[in-house]
């Protein structure tokens, strides 16, 4: 197997990942259209996007920048 078919194969993986991740969004409940982290209202046009979304826009992007964080340099003390 060449560069090439380890590719395609990492690629698939990833895919089917994906869309395994996306189907389990789906199944659950739709939201309430309030924001779990700071009780905002989410914004109409996250939830059209995502109809299951559970934090608003700003709420999403600090929990997405923390999960970052946390991966790069483990939990904190």
């Amino acid at each position: 197997m060449d560069d090439l078919d380890h590719a395609a194969e990492r690629s698939q993986v990833f895919t089917e990942a994906a869309l395994q991740t996306v189907l389990l969004r789906l199944d659950g409940p739709p939201s309430s259209g309030v924001c779990r982290s700071c009780t905002d209202p989410i914004e109409p046009q996250r939830l059209r996007a995502n109809p299951r979304a559970r934090l608003c826009a700003c709420c999403a992007e600090e929990e997405e920048i923390h999960r970052l964080r946390h991966r790069r340099c483990g939990p904190r003390p």
